[in-house]
């Protein structure tokens, strides 16, 4: 009987430890969310500010494996294991999501009303990008 109860004891401890490596920014992502429009980072005068996409993409988060993938129009066109590391200094939650694969970053953020997951256009580990465009996205599951 006691051997049991440790038994069980364990399987639910390695449970409770699987759950917990877990980033909470990663398991606000996860699910499949939809690109719904571009913030224009630098309009031409009289320019729109914002674009309706003329292609359906969505993002998929998978926060139990960090992974990441990326279709347009139905078609798989990136994968990727991915990270979040937290701007500290941000009042808000905002940082750099991670695409290990490509070694590529993004800053993101999420908007209150409605709420949108931002992502900003991306650039190489450790190149710092200015007046590039913004992706929003609302999540569908």
């Amino acid at each position: 009987m006691r051997t049991i109860l440790i038994f069980i004891s364990a399987i639910f401890l390695l449970a409770g430890c699987e759950n917990s490596t877990t980033d909470p920014v990663l398991s606000q992502l996860n699910g499949q969310w939809k690109l719904v429009k571009i913030g224009v980072g630098f309009p031409m005068p009289n320019g729109p500010t914002e674009l309706s996409p003329d292609y359906e993409e969505i993002l998929e988060f998978n926060s139990q494996k960090s992974s990441f993938t990326r279709s347009k129009d139905g078609k798989v066109v990136e994968k990727s294991d991915v990270s979040f590391m937290a701007d500290n200094n941000a009042s808000q939650l905002r940082g750099d999501l991670v695409f290990e694969d490509s070694k590529t970053y993004s800053p993101m953020w999420f908007t209150e009303t409605p709420k949108y997951l931002v992502l900003y256009q991306s650039a190489p580990i450790g190149a710092t990008l200015a007046d590039g465009n913004s992706f929003f996205y609302e999540k569908i599951k």
